[in-house]
């Protein structure tokens, strides 16, 4: 059977994990917020969605990205803004996370501590990112960021504009606890989640992606996603 239909997607894993953490007068931060909060392809998307914004007071969305905000229906707020030199004051929030952006990120070193800084004593930061041994970040180190906007939006439904460089920085299990460590977090927890099949339609590197994907049930550390969870100390 094909590992699309027995994998739970790590999309469904991650907002179970903020739900069960969201309170009705929490103030959420979401770090990379881009066009919407939940991917448009995730099904039951717009329910989902719903339940979220409902279940706190404010949810806060950052993107430098100003065609991608403009476009975001998600948060209640939306900024453009440095996530280096966040413009909220101490304690800001209960609740920050990120959705498939730390990969993105070129120096989290530099941003995590401002991070830290803007979550209340006891806050939670929640982050999806793909792990570095992931079939299709291997591929991504591969492939010149130059080549990236052309390469991506010819397999995927997304446009060259929604394409972004990748760095890889916080993406291995050793480092992200770290850093986070590093920059006053506590408590971290590092999960690997099974990634499913996602380029079936993509001929050869479909193979390669399931057999990658078979070899991971069987080594964890080849898993394809890192969902990190730390509280702010």
């Amino acid at each position: 059977m094909n590992s699309t239909f027995e994998v739970r997607h790590p999309q469904h894993v991650y907002f179970e994990r903020i739900v069960k953490h969201l309170q009705a007068r929490d103030r959420w931060l979401d770090i990379g917020c881009g066009r919407q909060l939940v991917p448009w392809w995730l099904q039951g998307k717009c329910e989902l969605e719903s339940k979220l914004k409902s279940r706190v007071r404010w949810l806060v969305g950052v993107d430098p990205d100003l065609d991608a905000l403009r476009d975001n229906r998600s948060c209640h707020l939306r900024l453009k803004a440095d996530t280096s030199a966040l413009p909220f004051a101490d304690g800001s929030f209960d609740i920050v996370t990120s959705n498939m952006v730390f990969e993105h990120v070129e120096n989290p070193e530099a941003i995590l501590p401002e991070i830290r800084r803007v979550l209340r004593r006891r806050g939670r930061f929640i982050v999806l990112t793909p792990n570095w041994l992931d079939i299709v970040t291997i591929a991504a180190w591969a492939v010149p960021n130059l080549l990236h906007p052309a390469f991506v939006s010819r397999i995927e439904a997304r446009g060259k504009e929604d394409v972004y460089p990748t760095h890889f920085r916080f993406n291995r299990r050793g480092a992200v606890e770290k850093m986070l460590q590093g920059a006053r977090f506590g408590h971290c927890r590092v999960e690997l989640l099974d990634q499913p099949d996602t380029y079936h339609h993509v001929p050869v590197f479909a193979h390669i992606e399931s057999a990658w994907h078979g070899l991971a049930r069987r080594w964890p550390s080849l898993r394809g996603t890192l969902l990190i969870e730390a509280e702010a100390a």
